[in-house]
């Protein structure tokens, strides 16, 4: 009887271990398409925009390569939109799920410094500007699964260690 209950209980660590290991790249591959919104201020967030974007994952040989779209529209004033489109590619480094942009700098030399990590169901992207004053931002990109066809997105930018700007995005893996 206790060699079942140990054989039980070492098969329930196994699947919780299993559960928290960190998902891989081929995890987030694909077309996601969503939308939320941005927030400005903390302890009483406002919502200054709505948001719609679709991010592309797509594995290289030595890590991944992203590019995503987001149109922007001021809750306020809907005329003020605006489309931005970026496009980042990422290798290996030398710790595991650590992966250093093909074109990050130096930020103290005034370019931008990017980096991303995968850890459990998250792929996170960083991105480290410093200015010609000393002043910094600290831009976060979150990408969280919550199952293989959904996608949570939280952005995050902070000046100066302050949050500046916030978003949330809910997204749909594209078939």
């Amino acid at each position: 009887m206790r060699i079942v209950l140990a054989l039980g209980l070492a098969a329930a660590l196994a699947v919780s271990v299993a559960q928290a290991a960190d998902r891989k790249v081929d995890d987030f591959v694909g077309r996601w398409i969503g939308s939320g919104q941005a927030t400005k201020g903390v302890a009483n967030p406002t919502v200054t925009q709505s948001r719609d974007s679709e991010v592309v994952i797509d594995k290289t040989a030595d890590g991944f390569k992203i590019a995503w779209t987001t149109m922007s529209s001021d809750v306020g004033d809907g005329s003020k939109s605006k489309v931005k489109t970026s496009t980042l590619t990422f290798k290996k480094g030398k710790r595991p799920n650590v992966f250093s942009e093909l074109k990050s700098g130096y930020a103290v030399e005034g370019k931008k410094t990017t980096w991303a990590v995968i850890s459990g169901d998250t792929l996170q992207i960083n991105q480290l500007v410093i200015s010609d004053d000393g002043q910094f931002d600290v831009t976060v990109y979150k990408r969280t699964l919550k199952d293989a066809d959904h996608m949570n997105l939280e952005f995050t930018r902070f000046t100066n260690g302050a949050i500046a700007r916030q978003a949330t995005l809910s997204m749909t893996k594209a078939k």
